[in-house]
């Protein structure tokens, strides 16, 4: 059974709009799915893997948005089932801490992380914005770890990552296509 919304949501704040959110299964994406939908949009949710409970009216599409060929999954169905979008929730992202901290991570690993925390959202990005800026409306929200301001020392890749992520968007802020920066912890 799901809970009711505890906030108050007009159920036409965001109708016709679609709606992307990466990582939209679980934790954060999952609540910003749910506030999408119970607002009118037409929610998408990508994640590697498929929510534990139920995501009805949402559009799952099962991909690893930290490789091109996710990204392109991603990119390729929205593009044929609706023709485009209007919102980007960037949300996933993470980090797998191995023991023995950056020495023991190969390069395979900080790629890895990289690919992620940084390119995935890069990708998006290049994919969707062009059609806001052609439409003259469109937003895109990261939300990215904390690790950029209060790095852990045993999360150094996603240090590395998520400041990178942070620099990147402060430079693509333009074109009239709204971008929201925020962070979780991670």
């Amino acid at each position: 059974m799901t809970e009711p919304y505890p906030f108050p949501a007009s159920a036409d704040e965001f109708a016709d709009k679609r709606v992307l959110v990466t990582g939209g299964t679980r934790g954060i994406g999952a609540a910003v799915v749910r506030r999408f939908q119970l607002a009118g949009a037409c929610v998408a949710a990508t994640a590697r893997s498929a929510s534990a409970g139920p995501m009805d009216g949402v559009l799952f599409i099962p991909a690893d948005i930290g490789t091109a060929a996710g990204v392109e999954t991603v990119v390729s169905r929205l593009a044929a089932d609706w023709g485009g979008l209007d919102i980007l929730v960037s949300n996933a992202g993470g980090v797998e801490t191995k023991p023995g901290g950056f020495e023991s991570l190969s390069d395979a690993d900080w790629q890895a992380i990289i690919d992620l925390n940084l390119v995935g959202p890069a990708r998006l990005d290049r994919a969707f914005v062009p059609g806001m800026i052609e439409r003259g409306s469109g937003v895109v929200i990261h939300i990215g770890s904390v690790s950029a301001r209060l790095p852990i020392a045993t999360n150094s890749t996603l240090v590395y990552a998520a400041a990178a992520r942070q620099k990147f968007e402060r430079s693509n802020v333009r074109y009239g296509v709204g971008v929201i920066l925020g962070s979780r912890r991670s």
